[in-house]
């Protein structure tokens, strides 16, 4: 039983919400791994790693390889300085504009996002 005067956990409002701010508490947004989650892993199949001159390594021919940056033909590094903004205020800069396909917005890190566009004239 809430203690008198209080309201209990389920109904209790932050200060943030009381006074209309959002938490500054940020949510998990997309990193690069979960965009990259949805490109075809059967490009290059699973392999073993082997050494050359002591340091791991994988052979990719240069057909993979092609084939692995495919995806990220018309893709595009944001880079911010200083204030870096969500992905939600990205995408919706970008809904501003008459694009002509989809876009991916992702982080890459805490200074960088990748926008990556479906058609080359957008």
């Amino acid at each position: 039983m809430a203690e008198e005067g209080m309201l209990p956990p389920s109904t209790r409002k932050s200060y943030a919400d009381v006074v209309g701010r959002k938490s500054s508490i940020p949510s998990r947004e997309k990193s690069f791994e979960d965009i990259a989650a949805g490109m075809k892993s059967d490009v290059v199949g699973v392999r073993e790693a082997s050494v050359y001159k002591n340091e791991p390594f994988i052979p990719v021919s240069k057909e993979e390889i092609q084939k692995l940056a495919q995806w990220l033909k018309f893709g595009l590094v944001g880079k911010f300085s200083h204030i870096k903004p969500s992905i939600l205020a990205v995408q919706q800069a970008l809904n501003t504009f008459e694009l002509s396909g989809e876009v991916k917005v992702g982080n890459l890190d805490g200074k960088h996002m990748l926008l990556n566009f479906d058609k080359e004239e957008d």
